[in-house]
């Protein structure tokens, strides 16, 4: 991983190679350069490299040539340089190495991720956890510092994160702003967030917006505050919004959600597109591993509308403008070799892949495996329950008849609140399967003498059995849905006994698990593996009954505090709109 400024003798090394004096360690011949610079495609010229750095674009020049210089002859395929995802969180799930293989072998060189799971799920520690892992990796990770631990602490607990850690955070290269900051707890004059704008304003770094819903004054007050960028345009105005405001446009074309249809009208609307980039906000794993990666989101720009240089613009020069990393995101001589040599520019299929001058990915493969780097004990003991028993997940209701209210999934992210008579069973409330209203409760994973947070929900429509997850946006405590208190209290303890992940129980007894025991958020296992078994639990949940598309995203998105309408958290049901507590009982 590079990322200091040359040495001395690295730049007169670079600089004799660039004039021929010494020969180039690699040089790629015979390919057609695709300039984002100029937005120009150049047939016939070489692309020189001395360490891992670019020496020479030019004619061809056989000065260049040693007798240890490697030459790739490209065959008029295309030379581009390696995509930057703009903004992504490879915080969860899998280790971000697992991930790199693949992302380097569909021409992905560097990253822009969040690091808000770990820092909810184990504060400061976590965070640093994330940090010396891709210390190691050919992939160019950095980071941002998460701005809400937990995003708010009136209604949602998590892991604590000092505030001088974030300053401390903001100071290294390879942070390079403030991660998605909610618009409401900016323009809400919320001191935490204003007071974040302003240490990284000093420090000359971007603060990341999340503006989903934010139109008219109140993202022009977003926008006054300092907010850089926003990834939650849903249409072509609104990014044309954003665009005429100076604000970054990152189009989201990923797993949790897919806008690049949507925004692709802006590509006719003949505007500057100079601050517009494509992000994933997360690579959807199973299609990273059996399809490809960022290469597809410019396969599907390009039948979009968009212009081949443009939309590879948005995967390179833009973002790397944006973000301030001026060695990367073009090739010219001095820039860093991040290289991908595509067979054309409608597939994109990407044939060779270098990162910092190595040659990382052949034929969308890997030239090696990377080893997986080990987490200390520690990292797996995040969850400080020990056990429960059913009588933990107990409503009382004196009445016969109660009415309540209950949290409905709309789709996948979003909720809304329902209102439903329910009868009371020797003094309790208990879950209604017939009518699609279980039982569901989120634990404080740190504090095991807290109780949970009880309610009730429908969507996820179980006949029987019961779900845990310890993967939940942001705060990463853990959910457990079920049809009886005996099968959640199954599901739970399976859970604190796999160290987190995704639990499916029937009848006390598990049916499905995806363990997550790194931080109680990350697999240790290789990414097919994850995938594997996302898809079991997935399908376990549906034999049980559940109408959910996807189940693991959207048991992630339960408690999510950051979208409407609805949430229950480890302190009880939340109205988003008004950031309180509200009642379980109308």
């Amino acid at each position: 991983m590079y990322l200091h400024s040359m040495s001395h003798e690295e730049r007169v090394t670079l600089m004799n190679s660039a004039q021929g004096r010494i020969p180039a360690d690699v040089i790629l011949s015979g390919g057609q350069l695709v300039n984002v610079y100029s937005a120009e495609i150049v047939p016939h010229l070489w692309v020189a490299i001395k360490g891992e750095r670019i020496a020479y674009v030019g004619p061809p020049d056989p000065s260049m040539v040693g007798k240890e210089t490697v030459v790739h002859d490209l065959n008029d395929r295309f030379i581009l340089p390696g995509f930057i995802d703009g903004h992504t969180h490879l915080d969860s799930i899998f280790q971000v190495g697992a991930y790199a293989e693949y992302a380097l072998a569909f021409g992905n060189t560097t990253a822009v991720s969040e690091v808000a799971m770990t820092a909810n799920a184990m504060g400061a520690q976590g965070v640093e956890y994330f940090l010396r892992e891709v210390e190691t990796l050919p992939l160019r990770v950095f980071v941002l510092a998460p701005p809400g631990v937990p995003p708010f602490p009136s209604v949602e607990t998590s892991r604590p994160f000092p505030a001088e850690y974030f300053k401390k955070l903001l100071t290294m290269d390879r942070c390079l702003g403030v991660g998605e900051s909610y618009w409401p707890t900016v323009t809400g004059y919320g001191e935490r967030a204003l007071a974040q704008y302003e240490w990284s304003e000093r420090a000359g770094k971007t603060r990341e917006g999340h503006a989903a819903g934010a139109r008219g004054k109140n993202l022009q007050a977003y926008r006054a505050a300092g907010t850089t960028s926003c990834h939650e345009s849903v249409t072509a105005e609104e990014a044309l919004e954003k665009l005429r405001l100076g604000m970054a446009v990152m189009i989201r074309e990923g797993y949790v959600r897919r806008e690049l249809d949507a925004v692709s009208g802006i590509a006719q609307k003949g505007v500057d597109l100079t601050n517009a980039m494509i992000v994933t906000d997360i690579a959807d794993p199973q299609e990273l591993v059996e399809q490809g990666g960022m290469n597809r989101l410019l396969k599907k720009a390009v039948g979009l509308g968009f212009d081949p240089v443009k939309a590879i613009q948005m995967v390179t020069v833009n973002a790397a403008r944006y973000f301030g990393l001026n060695d990367l995101g073009g090739i010219a001589p001095g820039n860093l070799a991040d290289l991908v040599v595509v067979e054309d520019l409608q597939s994109f299929r990407c044939r060779k892949v270098w990162a910092g001058g190595r040659l990382v990915a052949q034929e969308e493969k890997p030239t090696q495996s990377l080893e997986p780097i080990a987490y200390p004990e520690e990292a797996r003991r995040s969850i400080a329950i020990e056990g429960v028993d059913p009588g933990v997940f107990a409503i009382p209701c004196e009445q016969s008849r109660a009415r309540v209210r209950v949290v409905e999934l709309v789709n996948e992210t979003v909720t809304r609140e329902a209102a439903v008579t329910m009868e009371s069973h020797h003094g309790r409330l208990i879950a209604d399967p017939a009518r699609d209203v279980l039982k569901a409760a989120v634990f404080n994973k740190s504090n095991a003498e807290a109780a949970p947070g009880l309610g009730f929900a429908k969507g996820v429509c179980l006949r029987s059995g019961a779900l845990a997850m310890s993967l939940l946006w942001d705060t990463n405590n853990i959910l457990v849905i079920g049809t009886s208190d005996q099968e959640m209290a199954a599901a739970m303890n399976a859970m604190v006994r796999m160290g987190g992940g995704m639990v499916v129980v029937q009848g006390e007894k598990v049916v499905a698990q995806a363990p997550m025991p790194i931080c109680g958020i990350i697999s240790p296992e290789p990414l097919p593996r994850i995938v594997t078994e996302i898809k079991e639990v997935e399908a376990a949940c549906h034999r049980l009954g559940s109408s959910m598309a996807r189940p693991f995203l959207s048991l992630q998105t339960f408690s999510f505090t950051g979208l409407p309408f609805l949430r229950l958290t480890d302190r009880g049901l939340v109205d988003v709109r008004a950031m309180r507590r509200v009642p379980l009982f109308l």
